[in-house]
């Protein structure tokens, strides 16, 4: 199973500064991530986390927790596999005396970042901004199969009944001129993907990932993207420069930070620019009200 590979080099200071403001406060988050990287055991599950801990973080909150050190890159999460397993990141695994120092006092914190904010006097800042990448978000307005959209106030558009997600999916073909097939299973990166993809003329290979109505809540939270709640991390997989959330339910805060996370941190990787956004309930109506023969039956 492939580890993720962290560009650590001269930005090794930035990532410390990173990975020790996310453990900070030692609660269950810290608590959860020693016991990952305590010893040499290679994978956990949350439930055995829970049991190590002695049960002080439930196996559920253990789940919660680990969406968030996967948001942060401080744990890999082993697709494909229930119940959910959590692993070491090497490059964190290698630096994890230094993380966990760094966590428990806030004054070495500091004097990190003013250690790394005086190296940046030296620094070529054109390669520095090339290396670091950038992940910019994006809303249905930004794209140019979807400029009718533009015309219609968002405040103004009462939210449609909700379609199911083949037939939204079917419509996105239809405004990106897509004849392939793109049928689910278990274990797919994402439910449609496209190089068609443009904004403001430039073209983009793009990823989506779809709910429907059938999920059975009101409010997508980063549990209901698929079946073991990793469907935003498998999307950001996708080989694309752009990843979208789109359901006609309302989508949580969590699930856009997630996705804002898991971008950055690719973006970061990669050394580029890469773009993400969600299609809510609102901006799922004004895209089928401004194309209803796109999403038409």
């Amino acid at each position: 199973m492939p580890h993720p590979v962290l560009d650590l080099g001269s930005n090794l200071e930035e990532n410390l500064k990173r990975w020790s403001n996310a453990l900070k406060g030692l609660g269950a988050k810290f608590a959860v991530w020693e016991v990952i990287y305590s010893g040499k055991r290679k994978w956990w599950t949350a439930k055995e986390i829970s049991n190590k801990l002695k049960g002080k973080v439930s196996p559920k909150r253990v789940t919660e927790v680990g969406k968030k050190l996967l948001g942060d890159g401080l744990v890999h999460q082993v697709t494909d596999r229930y119940p959910i397993v959590y692993e070491k990141i090497p490059d964190v695994h290698h630096h994890k005396s230094r993380i966990r120092s760094l966590a428990r006092n806030k004054a070495k914190r500091d004097a990190l970042a003013t250690k790394r904010d005086r190296s940046h006097v030296t620094v070529n800042i054109k390669q520095s901004k090339a290396k670091q990448g950038e992940a910019i978000e994006i809303t249905i307005d930004d794209v140019d199969q979807f400029k009718r959209v533009r015309k219609l106030n968002k405040q103004k558009q009462r939210p449609l009944t909700p379609i199911p997600e083949s037939r939204f999916k079917r419509g996105l073909q239809r405004l990106f001129k897509d004849y392939g097939e793109h049928k689910d299973h278990g274990g797919e990166i994402d439910d449609f993907y496209t190089n068609q993809f443009r904004i403001e003329g430039k073209r983009y290979s793009a990823a989506f990932a779809l709910k429907g109505p059938g999920v059975g809540v009101k409010i997508v939270t980063p549990g209901k993207w698929g079946k073991q709640g990793n469907q935003i991390q498998r999307l950001v997989k996708a080989p694309a420069r752009v990843f979208l959330l789109q359901s006609e339910l309302q989508v949580d805060e969590y699930s856009i930070d997630q996705l804002k996370s898991l971008t950055e941190h690719k973006a970061h990787q990669e050394g580029r620019k890469l773009f993400y956004g969600y299609i809510d309930m609102h901006d799922s109506t004004r895209l089928r009200k401004a194309y209803p023969n796109a999403f038409k039956l």
